[in-house]
């Protein structure tokens, strides 16, 4: 690990200096160390860094806690120091946004809203690395509207009344527009090819209203779907939900005190393998079990329902596979608005449970489940979906199940 040396200022939220004077730094894909002489070292997560704001001669780290790290008078190695921590920069924040399992296209550097960023286009995903501004992605699933405004010179992207605004990308303006609307492209023609796979019934008009009304990654309401075919609800339930989970979801919806929702996802190759059923929470957490991915190996597409239940409660069922439980969720009086938001947060980590419903003693705690804690910090919609969390009933027997679900009303 490089170790470079120069002089550093640790201000507070305020502006004032704490610590000040020279010192070494250092950095490996994770961590980084500023180590005063003969003073206590500042150690941080590089997914700690909020903001990077790279100068001519110093760089200033903004820590989420807003206290500020300079880097200055580091010499002739200074450049080659702040590009080296760029890169780990961005490589730290993107496994943080929990984007660094997915399929990638290509970088660019450009702007987005106006300031200096990187760009990272993933095949489901666009991740947005700013240099003075909080990171973030978008799914683009999630995606309403896909513009290029010629006059400005410069892409627009539009999702449920939020706006990004991509430019100054020069010579690959045209490259970058090509790419999203390929996979933009890309992802409804999947979606078109399976669906019309699974409701073969469907004239090709209907085909259309089905994939607006409930696009990959988005939950769409039962009676809706209805609207469009009136065999719609049954063939759905009859396709989604797997004969081991079929107990599970008939009890629910027995209980069920309002309209059902469901939705879909794509299962990518390296998440089709089957898993062991959830067992204890607090065990899991002890031993690290990951639930992640663990997906049918059979079915192309992952399915997921939602039950309005009493007590403004929401069950959310994933019908596809094995190995999960039912977890419920705090919903709001616009029950529509719930089910929109909490989907946004489950696409959002690609359907990982630890970061659902593991404590925050473990998120804070433990190494290897750190860097969810850090994504609850960069990413609303994940605080909210941990915010609204309720609890969860295990997949064991229908009686274990029916007595923890009572339990989490």
């Amino acid at each position: 690990m490089p170790v470079w040396s120069g002089k550093f200022q640790y201000l507070d939220a305020g502006g004032a200096p704490l610590s000040q004077g020279p010192c070494q730094f250092q950095f490996d894909p994770e961590t980084a160390v500023v180590a005063p002489a003969g003073d206590t070292p500042i150690a941080f997560d590089l997914g700690d860094v909020d903001q990077l704001a790279p100068a001519e001669w110093d760089l200033k780290l903004t820590l989420y806690t807003g206290h500020c790290i300079v880097l200055k008078q580091f010499g002739a190695s200074f450049q080659d120091m702040s590009r080296e921590f760029l890169a780990a920069w961005r490589d730290r924040t993107v496994r943080c946004l929990l984007l660094e399992d997915l399929e990638e296209i290509e970088r660019y550097n450009g702007a987005a809203n106006g300031a200096p960023a990187e760009l990272r286009l993933y095949k489901s995903n666009l991740a947005v690395l700013p240099h003075t501004a909080a990171p973030l992605q978008w799914r683009l699933a999630e995606i309403d509207s896909l513009r290029f405004d010629q006059a400005a010179y410069q892409i627009v992207l539009e999702s449920a009344g939020e706006r990004l605004v991509l430019g100054k990308l020069a010579k690959k303006t045209d490259e970058v527009m090509g790419n999203l609307g390929g996979a933009l492209d890309a992802l409804r023609t999947q979606a078109a090819l399976s669906l019309h796979n699974l409701f073969p019934f469907l004239a090709p008009d209907a085909l259309r209203r089905l994939q607006t009304a409930m696009p990959e990654g988005r939950s769409a309401s039962i009676a809706d779907l209805a609207l469009i075919d009136p065999r719609l609800p049954d063939a759905l339930i009859s396709r989604a939900v797997d004969a081991p989970l079929k107990p599970y979801f008939d009890a629910l919806r027995a209980r069920a005190q309002g309209p059902l929702f469901a939705g879909f996802k794509f299962i990518r190759p390296d998440e089709a393998e089957s898993g062991q059923p959830e067992s204890d929470p607090d065990a899991e957490a002890e031993t690290g079990g990951d639930d992640d991915a663990r997906e049918s190996a059979t079915a192309p597409l992952f399915f997921w329902f939602f039950f309005p239940l009493p007590g403004n409660l929401l069950a959310w069922e994933a019908t596809t596979g094995t190995g999960r439980a039912t977890y419920f969720f705090r919903a709001a009086a616009d029950l529509a608005q719930s089910v929109r938001q909490i989907t946004r947060g489950l696409a959002l980590v690609n359907f990982r449970r630890e970061p659902i419903y593991l404590p925050d003693a473990s998120l804070e705690q433990q190494p290897k489940f750190h860097r969810y804690a850090i994504g609850a910090r960069k990413l609303p919609d994940l605080r909210a979906l941990r915010a609204a969390f309720a609890g969860r009933a295990i997949h064991s027997t229908l009686e274990e199940w029916t007595a923890q679900a009572i339990a989490n009303r």
